[in-house]
């Protein structure tokens, strides 16, 4: 009975601290809005109107305000996919039809950090300087993870439906 307790208790734990870590900023077409750390700008424009729904192209700005983060990765990628585990920000547009392929929801994501890997390549071309150095004339870069920097902003557009005469407004959710 005893574990029982104790694990539900880590439970809750885990829980709370995960709900204590992510912020809801709920914002209409035209608003700025901040907390303590982070702001949010949501602004568009109104496209045309079509079979009683609005088309607005709309972008989504979040500065950070506060400290800087990062995420490094446990390895290195050549090519970086893009992950919820990445996203600065995830936003759902409250009142989108989502028809005709238009969003309802989606995700901001932070500068890649990346480093430079020099190499010496045998069956590649030799430098056209005989005094360069073979093992840093050929690098590839790798991305070692993504940061969003004080004083720096990410932005995304999109294009979402409304209903006629609805203004568009969001929920974006910090990370």
């Amino acid at each position: 009975m005893r574990i029982i307790q104790t694990s539900a208790y880590i439970l809750f734990l885990l829980f709370s601290l995960q709900l204590s870590a992510q912020d809801y900023v709920d914002v209409k077409l035209g608003e700025t809005k901040s907390n303590n750390t982070i702001e949010v700008n949501f602004s568009g424009v109104k496209k045309k109107t079509k079979k009683d729904e609005d088309y607005y192209r709309v972008t989504l700005t979040v500065t950070n305000l506060g400290p800087s983060w990062s995420n490094i990765f446990t390895t290195a990628v050549k090519n970086y996919i893009k992950s919820d585990k990445s996203a600065v920000a995830e936003v759902n547009f409250l009142n989108a039809t989502g028809r005709g392929m238009s969003a309802t929801t989606g995700k901001l994501f932070g500068n890649q950090i990346t480093i430079q890997v020099p190499f010496k390549c045998k069956k590649c071309p030799a430098p056209k300087k005989k005094d360069e150095d073979p093992y840093n004339h050929y690098v590839e870069t790798y991305v070692i993870g993504t940061e969003f920097l004080n004083g720096s902003s990410v932005f995304h557009s999109f294009s979402i439906r409304v209903p006629a005469g609805a203004i568009p407004d969001a929920r974006v959710m910090l990370k």
